[in-house]
């Protein structure tokens, strides 16, 4: 296009770029040199694990027994529907004792005791020989016996400690009357007297006496303890010749061995 008259003439504007400018958009290279030597950075030093302390041992726990042999006593009240009560009397045997479980035994044994009391004459069941007795007047009837006491108990242990325990126990009793002694003062028409009669190995009553007892146990070795255990026996039924309700009371003091 023919440029108008007079007007100046335009440079025209080449945009490519020159070689000038391509060095200096060229990039620098750079060297990166690393120290050597005694000028590396130390390795971080290996932390080891720490180790677990050991556990301390613990004691295994001491076998119990399961079978137990001891021997008892104690000194022994009787009373009848607590008409008098008398002087107390040995309870003497022997007990044998099984472990159930931690804190379950069965238990049995062989006692002999002897028992006094007094009994009101209504108390006394005198069966066959009512006939004989009745125009005499008297109101009380004195009685010894000799008893073999055969106990089927349970035993509970109500706190179990290493060294002790204190435990309840509930069972039966069984009866066999060795030796029994009655006497009695009377009036019969008019007339006073004195009556005394005996029977020898004559009753037996299986199951009869219900047993009721607390004790505290003392462990003095792995084998071998001392007890304490008051008790308390009920009559579920009549003893002996005259089926009287004995109560009997005391408090057993013996020594075990578990093996």
């Amino acid at each position: 296009m023919a440029q108008a008259d007079g007007a100046a003439p335009t440079a025209s504007r080449n945009l490519a770029p020159t070689a000038s400018d391509n060095a200096a958009l060229a990039l620098k290279e750079v060297r990166l040199t690393l120290p050597t030597g005694n000028g590396l950075p130390a390795p971080l030093a290996s932390v080891a694990p720490t180790p677990t302390p050991p556990r301390p041992d613990v004691p295994a726990p001491a076998r119990q027994p399961r079978f137990y042999v001891g021997l008892v006593g104690a000194p022994d009240v009787t009373t009848v529907k607590f008409a008098s009560v008398e002087s107390p009397l040995p309870n003497l045997g022997v007990v044998l004792e099984y472990r159930l479980g931690r804190r379950l035994r069965l238990s049995t044994g062989l006692l002999r005791s002897t028992k006094q009391y007094s009994a009101r004459r209504e108390d006394c069941d005198f069966g066959e020989y009512a006939p004989y007795v009745k125009h005499r007047y008297f109101d009380d009837v004195d009685g010894t016996c000799t008893v073999l006491d055969v106990p089927l108990n349970l035993r509970y242990d109500l706190l179990s400690r290493p060294g002790y325990a204190l435990y309840g126990s509930t069972g039966l009793s069984s009866f066999f009357m060795q030796r029994e002694t009655y006497s009695y003062a009377y009036v019969e028409y008019n007339k006073p007297g004195y009556w005394e009669g005996e029977a020898m190995n004559a009753n037996r009553h299986l199951f009869s006496i219900l047993n009721l007892s607390v004790g505290y146990e003392r462990t003095l070795s792995s084998r071998w303890s001392l007890h304490a255990e008051p008790y308390v026996k009920v009559p579920l039924a009549g003893v002996g010749v005259y089926k009287l309700k004995l109560t009997s009371a005391g408090v057993f003091v013996g020594v075990k061995y578990g093996f």
